[in-house]
């Protein structure tokens, strides 16, 4: 056994020899560095099983076609912030990080936009939206099983706009996208709606669902009150659980559910009732 003195002197020498080797190590690398090119990219997609939007060789592409020099460059002069902001302009990322080591490569790690819905509107549109309301170009390659919703939407901007919109010039635009996304939310949430739902329609003021079985269209109102599309839900919801084995509402041609407490069946006597 050592005694207090002497394992205090052993301690103090191992501080000592490890920061001495690490300085050594620290300039070692830093030279081995300066001298190292740059060899290639290594890349990294972290959501790649679930979205394949973007690939290795698109980020491939995005850097040929850049300014941003990389292989065959010295190491040390990579511009990693560059390659971060070249590759974050892109429509389906949403973060890049970009890094050298001493491997010799130029490792990227990012993530990609999700798209929730898809917005086609009759006017020509044709985008994904995400949930900060960024507008994302579809893929002939890459299609997105999300919710589709159709119709007469009243966007300013054009046809091919695509990524943020600006909140000043777009606020209308933008409560409308944040209030569909909400909607297809709220039907997510309940598996019985979603297994309903073939379709949804904005006729440029309210929704109109089309269902997958039945003849009719169910009017669903406008979604400017959050509290009211939740109680519509829940009570389209259990209108049909309680109903579906009847059968009597599959030649209705419209189902309303504009009303307080009703589910107003067109061409159907129904009592007076108070809209919400």
């Amino acid at each position: 056994m050592l005694s207090p003195g002497r394992r205090k002197i052993v301690n103090v020498t191992l501080l000592v020899l490890l920061a001495a080797y690490a300085v050594v190590a620290t300039r070692y690398c830093s030279g081995q560095e300066k001298e190292l090119e740059c060899k290639g990219v290594e890349i990294v997609i972290r959501d790649s099983a679930q979205l394949k939007f973007v690939t290795s060789e698109t980020v491939l592409h995005w850097l040929a076609d850049s300014a941003v020099r990389t292989v065959g460059m010295p190491l040390r002069k990579v511009d990693v912030y560059a390659v971060e902001r070249l590759i974050e302009r892109q429509n389906y990322v949403s973060q890049a990080d970009a890094y050298t080591a001493i491997d010799g490569l130029l490792h990227i790690v990012l993530s990609q936009r999700r798209p929730m819905i898809r917005v086609v509107s009759e006017s020509g549109h044709n985008f994904y939206v995400d949930s900060t309301l960024v507008l994302l170009p579809p893929q002939a390659d890459c299609i997105a099983e999300v919710p589709v919703v159709s119709g007469r939407l009243p966007f300013g901007f054009p046809p091919d706009h695509f990524g943020r919109l600006d909140e000043k010039k777009f606020h209308r635009e933008r409560e409308l996208l944040h209030n569909l996304l909400n909607f297809v939310h709220q039907v997510d949430t309940d598996r019985f709606l979603t297994a309903l739902t073939a379709q949804i329609y904005y006729d440029g003021k309210e929704v109109r669902l089309l269902p997958r079985v039945g003849q009719q269209t169910i009017r669903f109102g406008e979604l400017t009150d959050s509290a009211a599309v939740a109680a519509r839900l829940r009570k389209l919801s259990r209108f049909y659980r309680k109903s579906f084995g009847e059968g009597w509402w599959r030649s209705a041609a419209e189902i309303d559910l504009r009303f307080r407490g009703q589910v107003i069946c067109k061409g159907m006597p129904v009592p007076d009732a108070k809209p919400e």
